[in-house]
C-alpha cells in the first residue's frame, strides 16, 4: 500500500483527525523508524487534520483520533507502518462509511474517560 497524495480541490475531506505529536507520539527518539511527516501530509490528503500535543495514552503511541462529523472519537493507537497509514487514509477517503476494516481494528482503542480525553485533547496547546 503506497500512502495518499493529496489531489487538488480534495484536500481536507470531511473527517476531523486529531493526531498526538506530544511526548512521545511522532517521536524519532521513541519510533525511529517512522516519517512522522509524512503520515501527517498523507492522512492531510483525505481529511482535516489537527496536530496535539499528548493526549496521556503514550502505551498507544502513536495516536490517530477520528471525528467523523457524527458525534464519535474513535481511536487508533499503533499507527506506526504505512500499512496501518495508508489503511487508515483509505477508511478516511471512503468517508468512514463501511465498519473500520480488519487491518484498523487491532489499533482501535477506547479511552477510560470521555470528560478526561475531551479535557486532555482540547485544553492543551499543540506543539
Amino acid at each position: 500500500m503506497s500512502l495518499p497524495q493529496a489531489l487538488p480541490g480534495r484536500e481536507g475531506g470531511f473527517a476531523r483527525v486529531l493526531v498526538c505529536r506530544g511526548c512521545c507520539c511522532g517521536t524519532e527518539h521513541k519510533h525511529p523508524d517512522v516519517d512522522h511527516d509524512a503520515q501527517v501530509e498523507a492522512l492531510r490528503a483525505v481529511a482535516r487534520v489537527r496536530v496535539v500535543d499528548c493526549v496521556d495514552e503514550c502505551a498507544q503511541s502513536n495516536v490517530v483520533i477520528v471525528r467523523p462529523g457524527d458525534g464519535r472519537s474513535i481511536w487508533f493507537g499503533r499507527i506506526l507502518d504505512e500499512t496501518s497509514t495508508a489503511a487508515l487514509c483509505e477508511w478516511l477517503a471512503d468517508r468512514a462509511a463501511t465498519d473500520i476494516p480488519d487491518l484498523l481494528a487491532g489499533h482501535r482503542f477506547e479511552r477510560a474517560s470521555v470528560a478526561e480525553a475531551a479535557t486532555t485533547v482540547f485544553l492543551r496547546r499543540p506543539t
